[in-house]
């Protein structure tokens, strides 16, 4: 929640952050213009639970908006709703192919001929950069799941 006219800067920075923002408008200014849906704004005073209607519906339209699947964004961001992260060369590979088949298993040979295009260097080398990952996206939303005898499986993690 911003105060606007007097948290005009604060309005600003979180505009170019892309942050969602309740505006809450002084009395006697002018009417506010709303720039995308990640705003609305309430005439002070409001009534608390006008406010928190508001703040809810924002939130909801936000969610709405948000990607529920990945996309590997400039070669090396994985990105999930608002959730991102830069991933190593191999890492992108392998998140890519995933991501291309986001909710499916992907077998072993697809992603070390993906991640390794001249050759797999090891023999454990697919499954400790399997681990990276995993670790890279704790607290994404996504899970990476090993099926066994089969491959992996990148999908939204289950709401709790």
């Amino acid at each position: 929640m911003v105060r606007w006219p007097a948290e005009v800067d604060r309005l600003d920075r979180l505009r170019a952050a892309g942050t969602p923002r309740l505006v809450l408008v002084a009395p006697h200014a002018p009417p506010f213009t709303v720039t995308d849906a990640l705003e609305d704004w309430v005439r002070m005073p409001a009534d608390e639970g006008d406010v928190r209607a508001r703040a809810r519906c924002l939130i909801e339209r936000c969610d709405n908006d948000v990607a529920h699947e990945p996309e590997l964004a400039d070669d090396r961001v994985l990105r999930f709703g608002r959730w991102w992260t830069t991933l190593t060369p191999v890492e992108a590979r392998l998140a890519g192919l995933l991501s291309d088949r986001f909710g499916h298993v992907v077998p072993r040979a697809d992603l070390a001929r993906v991640g390794w295009p001249a050759g797999l260097p090891s023999r454990n080398s697919l499954d400790v950069q399997l681990g990276r990952l995993r670790r890279r996206i704790d607290g994404s939303g996504l899970v990476l799941r090993t099926v066994r005898s089969r491959g992996c499986m990148l999908a939204a993690r289950p709401a709790a």
